[in-house]
């Protein structure tokens, strides 16, 4: 009992140290939600390969070159001119166009970009491949993600923007004729970075410097981080209420199982037994146990069974013609041949057997861990011991014996009818012999 309730005390005192570090492991997850879920992301001229343009695509007279293309410095002249003048520099992250990066986990862009010239705005671009209405061999059709800022911010240090800053570029949209529903930015498949002058262009020399572009973000958002918190919190008190209840399932289980086996045995010994109080073990003529003591050996049988699946045996014993030996020799003889043949068996059965006085001349032995044949064995070694041994006053004694085992879904009540059904049998078939239940 002591040992159940520390056992119930660790397994409580466990659960409660669980509930509390999952409290500490939400609070840490609400308070630190954004550096849990940050993420981020860099990309310079390791990434990609630099190339460059102008408005001479265009029959225009402007110029551009790459400085240094692992610094991503390039400059541009644009020229007067009656055509619309630009020049610009891409970073190609993937040589086909078609097989890019994905950042629609990220929510801010940080530049580095450094710009000297006359030019009042700049124009950033992210550029989204999509078989719906790109083709790889038209560089053009990668969907222009545009952002344009105040030239004065490109001053070495790094500025930042949102990517909801982000729109689809105008000429783009009409020059394709897309449709409505794919007209907002799209980050699922970026090929191409780019920095391009302004819609403003002026002429003159115009350089620029990008180190690098770095992107922020979540990998998950807040309502799907809260969703996940809040479906741990229903996971746990469903594993801890089904926990729970397989626990107090078994212990009902078991709590039952005791009692029908104490209810068996007190209904087995009272239907079966003597009206007399027993006060010890042990039978006073015999020196065998008695009703009190088989009580014992049945409940450890039981519990063998229960638990390890051992059988358990009962031999019924009953002496042949036991009561015109009473009548021929008295009543001191027979009492002596009792207890000359409860000595006998004792000597003759194992530790783990139990004999006991049933009732007059019928007696009980409780063979835990035994099969039904070797129960059987051990009641004709017992039965031949006994027809050759010399009683008192020379009387020659034997015994019927009846062999039982208890079936899977058998009850005490059960087996014990089965082996004084074999014992009758056995007297029926002229005494002296064992008769070993079906």
């Amino acid at each position: 009992m002591a040992e159940e309730n520390q056992k119930h005390f660790l397994s409580r005192f466990g659960v409660e140290i669980a509930l509390a570090l999952f409290v500490v492991l939400t609070l840490v997850a609400i308070v630190a939600e954004r550096p849990i879920l940050q993420t981020g992301f860099t990309i310079d001229a390791r990434h990609g390969e630099v190339s460059h343009y102008n408005d001479s695509v265009d029959g225009g007279l402007s110029t551009s070159e790459i400085i240094d293309s692992d610094a991503m410095e390039w400059r541009c002249v644009l020229a007067e001119q009656a055509i619309y003048s630009f020049c610009g520099f891409e970073l190609i992250l993937d040589q086909a166009r078609t097989d890019g990066l994905d950042l629609r986990n990220y929510d801010r862009i940080r530049i580095w970009l450094d710009y000297e010239g006359p030019t009042e705005s700049i124009r950033f671009y992210l550029r989204n491949h999509d078989p719906v209405y790109s083709t790889p061999e038209l560089h053009d059709t990668t969907k222009y993600n545009q952002i344009e800022f105040d030239a004065e911010m490109a001053s070495g240090g790094p500025f930042e923007f949102s990517m909801h800053d982000f729109f689809v570029a105008n000429w783009w949209f009409q020059r394709y004729r897309i449709a409505p529903e794919l007209a907002h930015p799209q980050f699922d498949n970026i090929v191409v970075l780019e920095v391009q002058t302004g819609s403003a262009p002026q002429p003159g020399l115009h350089t620029f410097r990008m180190e690098r572009v770095e992107f922020t973000g979540q990998v998950l958002t807040s309502e799907r981080w809260y969703q996940g918190i809040v479906g741990s919190w229903l996971i746990a008190a469903l594993v801890f209420l089904g926990s729970r209840t397989v626990k107090l399932n078994r212990e009902l289980r078991r709590r039952s199982q005791r009692e029908r086996e104490l209810l068996e045995i007190n209904a087995l010994l009272d239907h079966r037994g003597q009206q007399l109080e027993q006060k010890t073990k042990t039978d006073p003529l015999t020196g065998a146990f008695n009703r009190t003591g088989i009580e014992e050996a049945l409940k450890v049988g039981l519990e063998e069974r229960r638990r390890a699946g051992k059988p358990l045996s009962i031999v019924m014993l009953d002496i042949d013609q036991f009561k015109p030996i009473n009548d021929t020799y008295g009543h001191a003889v027979g009492d002596r041949i009792l207890t000359a043949l409860s000595t006998l068996v004792q000597e003759n059965i194992r530790g783990s057997d139990l004999f006991a006085r049933w009732g007059g001349e019928e007696f009980a032995l409780v063979c835990r861990n035994t099969s039904l044949r070797d129960a059987a064995a051990i009641a004709e070694k017992l039965r031949v011991k006994i027809s050759l041994h010399h009683f008192d006053e020379d009387v020659g004694v034997t015994a019927s014996f009846g062999v039982a085992t208890l079936g899977e879904r058998e009850s005490l009540e059960q087996i014990f009818e089965r082996a004084d059904q074999a014992l009758y049998r056995a007297k029926d078939l002229g005494r002296n012999r064992v008769v070993v239940s079906d």
